[in-house]
């Protein structure tokens, strides 16, 4: 089976504001939607031109389910699109992308619009039971952010701290350093160029078979 040539043709974003800033009256659909809109103006995109809209989103809710189909609404790219929403938590854009090109290689799609999408801001409070009623003292509300960070391993996994000190946990577990991972990078990068330039595949490491880590250099 020979797979099609994929092309990120178009790179397109909004600026980044910080948490409780100047974009924070603004929902994730609609900043999707604004993208989107200006992707297919730069591009003279119209109805029936786009194929899907893949976006990653870690925090979706009712107001925009499968947030992908909600911003082409929006965008104005027709009721033809379909769309959907991707969580891989902090992966979830780059997934989005991923698909889209598996899409287009396996010749499922021609043209994929995909990316991520998330307002931290606008991540909402809810309470778990309300809709058979509550007694007694009162109810709890969760803070959606605070609460998936501890609930993303699962019953039997659970993530002290959150997903968000994963990272730092393993580096530490492990005994990563920075040298360590900036020196896995560079190698990353040079066999990925070596392989596109013909000169051989890049090597699989397992985790087993780790590298080992390069040393730092003594204090002077």
């Amino acid at each position: 089976m020979s797979l099609d040539d994929v092309v990120i043709c178009s790179p397109l974003r909004t600026p980044v504001g910080r948490f409780g800033g100047v974009f924070a009256g603004l929902t994730a659909a609609s900043l999707a939607a604004t993208v989107l809109r200006e992707l297919a103006a730069r591009n003279g995109l119209g109805e029936g031109d786009v194929d899907d809209v893949v976006l990653g989103q870690c925090y979706p809710n009712g107001e925009a389910p499968a947030i992908g189909r909600i911003a082409a609404l929006d965008a104005g790219l027709g009721t033809g699109v379909p769309g959907l929403q991707v969580d891989r938590r902090c992966g979830s854009g780059l997934q989005a992308v991923l698909y889209a090109c598996m899409q287009v290689a396996t010749g499922a799609a021609t043209t994929v619009v995909a990316g991520g999408v998330e307002s931290m801001s606008q991540v909402e409070h809810y309470a778990l039971g309300l809709r058979t009623g509550v007694r007694g003292d009162g109810t709890m509300l969760h803070d959606r952010l605070a609460r998936a960070r501890e609930t993303a391993g699962g019953i039997h996994h659970p993530v002290p701290g959150g997903m968000l000190e994963t990272a730092e946990n393993v580096r530490r577990e492990h005994d990563v350093d920075r040298l360590s991972q900036d020196a896995w990078a560079l190698r990353s990068q040079q066999r990925a160029g070596a392989a596109m330039a013909g000169a051989g595949s890049p090597t699989r490491w397992s985790g087993s078979r780790r590298p080992p880590p390069a040393r730092r250099p003594p204090a002077p």
